[in-house]
């Protein structure tokens, strides 16, 4: 565990003088309450900037559901279905959010980082207004095939080519913009690529900001036995799925998977 007292004081970021828009930050629940309970817990304690969570149980049948649950689904509609869903909530709420984040109960903060979370990446951007999209840094032991996205030290933002949804913030209006995510991409493989592609087309900025840091634990529903599928059947069905759906789209598969990683990426955002 990596202590606290490691890290040098980070300096001051100057914030525009505007009123604090809040954030939407949806998390989805299948069978991992306490996972979607600790995420609830930690924000609750250190996320002081304005923001709403919503907790989307996407009806869980082995377990009860968080304690954080304020949107409930009567089926399971995958990983993309329930960010929508909160999404949908968010929409009712009235509220004009300045940004939206979707996270994952595969996702939690390490121990040793006892701040805000939200603020860095709110303040990117309110500061950046090219920037559409920012994500805390991984953890060095997180499991991901995105290396890109692990820490490399530091506390300033990077520009990445794309953002996995484990915590992304996204501007809302651009968000919106794009149409959001498909959801066709039940399982939530490839709405990162298409997100990033358009960010990219557009010149818009995309952030790793390595002043947060969050931890990916890959497969954990999956070790715990709740999610009435293997790892390997999981894969399967959502590779399936992606290369179908973005076949479609962007053109035959793996032309398009090429297309979608390296299109208008530069050597800085690798």
């Amino acid at each position: 565990m990596r202590p606290v007292q490691n890290y040098p004081t980070p300096p001051a970021q100057k914030e525009p003088d505007q009123p604090r828009k809040g954030f939407a930050i949806v998390i989805v629940n299948y069978n991992m309450p306490e996972r979607a309970d600790a995420m609830g817990d930690y924000l609750t304690k250190y996320a002081k900037w304005p923001h709403d969570f919503y907790c989307v149980d996407n009806a869980s049948d082995l377990v009860p559901p968080s304690k954080y649950t304020n949107v409930q689904l009567e089926k399971n509609v995958q990983t993309t279905g329930g960010w929508l869903a909160g999404l949908k909530a968010a929409d009712a709420s009235g509220k004009d959010y300045l940004a939206y984040v979707f996270t994952i109960t595969s996702c939690d903060f390490p121990e040793w980082q006892k701040k805000d979370p939200i603020a860095p990446l709110a303040r990117l951007l309110l500061i950046d207004h090219n920037a559409v999209g920012v994500h805390p840094a991984l953890t060095d032991d997180s499991t991901t095939d995105w290396h890109e996205m692990k820490t490399r030290g530091g506390f300033d933002p990077r520009p990445i080519w794309h953002l996995d949804n484990l915590f992304a913030m996204y501007r809302a209006d651009w968000f919106n913009s794009i149409g959001r995510f498909d959801p066709e991409l039940t399982y939530a493989h490839g709405p990162d690529l298409e997100t990033g592609w358009y960010a990219r087309d557009q010149g818009r900025g995309l952030f790793i900001h390595e002043g947060v840091q969050i931890r990916k634990i890959s497969q954990i529903g999956y070790i715990m036995d709740r999610m009435h599928m293997t790892t390997a059947e999981r894969n399967a069905n959502a590779m399936e799925e992606m290369q179908r759906v973005l076949g479609r789209k962007w053109g035959a598969w793996p032309e398009c998977w090429h297309r979608l990683v390296t299109e208008n990426v530069t050597p800085e955002m690798k």
